[in-house]
């Protein structure tokens, strides 16, 4: 895997919310950072640096980025989009980025503690840990070292695409799972087609951890961080069937 420079060590922990018109981007801010500040290191802002309210200026989205002063290899950024009426759905994100040989963070801790907590305090639409080049390779039906990005042979890909819906966890179809999600209630009724009390059944024994929090539901399927592509994969095949996923 040399000619991917080793990205397959790099791991990207994505959280989207829904922009909410009644909540301003300040009031935002405010609140999230307040709840981080709660969390310890690596994903909280415990005894760290605060980062400053960011500013549109003319722009429809702002930006911010932080680290924990105990954990600088793993970096925080987050962004607004603009408050507006609009047909388009607008995205808050925040975003971590680690590599999993970083010696000061523990990956079960951030995963099976830290994430959840996090989850609560952003209340996000949707959250996945993802591995680069794994998603897209699943996708094309090959492997991350022969990814082409543009042409799928992966017959369940190419039937999912046919039926004309729009392919994303953002949009109307999940096709690749992560090894950690999290699904808030409205998320989980466009996506996943299984109702949550047969959900809970089928995933008893089989993932690493299932946890109800408030809003959602957040499901380890593998726990591994140095999970390779082969059990990525199988990871996939294992539980794709169990959420009702083609």
């Amino acid at each position: 895997m040399d000619n991917l420079n080793n990205k397959e060590l790099d791991r990207i922990i994505r959280i989207y919310r829904k922009v909410d018109n009644n909540e301003s981007m300040e009031e935002m801010h405010k609140r999230i950072m307040e709840g981080l500040s709660k969390i310890e290191a690596p994903l909280g802002l415990m005894d760290s640096e605060i980062p400053k309210t960011p500013d549109f200026g003319t722009e429809l989205i702002c930006h911010y980025s932080t680290k924990n002063i105990k954990t600088k290899g793993v970096k925080i950024k987050g962004s607004y989009d603009w408050r507006m009426i609009s047909p388009l759905v607008w995205w808050d994100t925040l975003k971590y980025e680690f590599k999993i040989t970083y010696k000061l963070i523990d990956y079960q801790k951030i995963i099976y503690e830290n994430l959840p907590k996090v989850t609560e305090v952003y209340d996000p639409y949707i959250v996945r840990l993802h591995i680069p080049y794994y998603n897209i390779a699943y996708e094309e039906g090959r492997t991350p070292e022969t990814i082409t990005y543009y042409d799928s042979k992966n017959p369940n890909f190419l039937k999912l695409k046919e039926t004309g819906v729009q392919i994303g966890m953002l949009y109307d179809a999940l096709f690749t799972l992560s090894p950690v999600m999290y699904f808030n209630e409205e998320c989980y009724e466009k996506l996943i087609k299984v109702p949550k009390e047969e959900l809970l059944k089928r995933l008893e024994g089989k993932a690493k951890k299932v946890l109800l929090l408030e809003k959602g539901i957040y499901i380890i399927f593998n726990d591994k961080a140095d999970i390779s592509y082969e059990e990525f994969v199988e990871m996939n095949e294992t539980f794709k069937p169990l959420l009702g996923l083609i």
